[in-house]
């Protein structure tokens, strides 16, 4: 497997230990394995990761560089939400009230 020269092998190692992210230390131990020479099926063993996986990082990591190897799911803000501002604090009114049919 090819692996672009953004970092040196040493360069990897250090943002494997000094990441803070689980995802993107994950992720840059693949790379540095990788780097390494071991075959991704090798990789996916160690990282408890699929092949496909590996693969896919380590493709990501070719086109991105060490940036593409970050959580972005931190800026997601997500799916808008299916009630109104005002909806929502209806809903949250009614829940703290009794129940309309007396029931729990």
């Amino acid at each position: 497997m090819t692996v672009a020269d953004h970092l040196t092998l040493n360069e990897l190692w250090r943002r494997v230990k000094k990441a803070k992210d689980p995802i993107e230390k994950h992720r840059f131990l693949a790379v540095y394995h990788a780097k390494r020479g071991l075959a991704a099926k090798e990789i996916a063993k160690i990282t408890l990761s699929s092949t496909r996986w590996v693969q896919e990082t380590v493709r990501r990591y070719n086109r991105e560089g060490p940036e593409g190897l970050k959580d972005k799911r931190h800026q997601n803000p997500g799916q808008k939400p299916k009630l109104t501002p005002e909806e929502q604090r209806r809903v949250l009114e009614a829940l703290q009230g009794p129940p309309p049919d007396g029931g729990l």
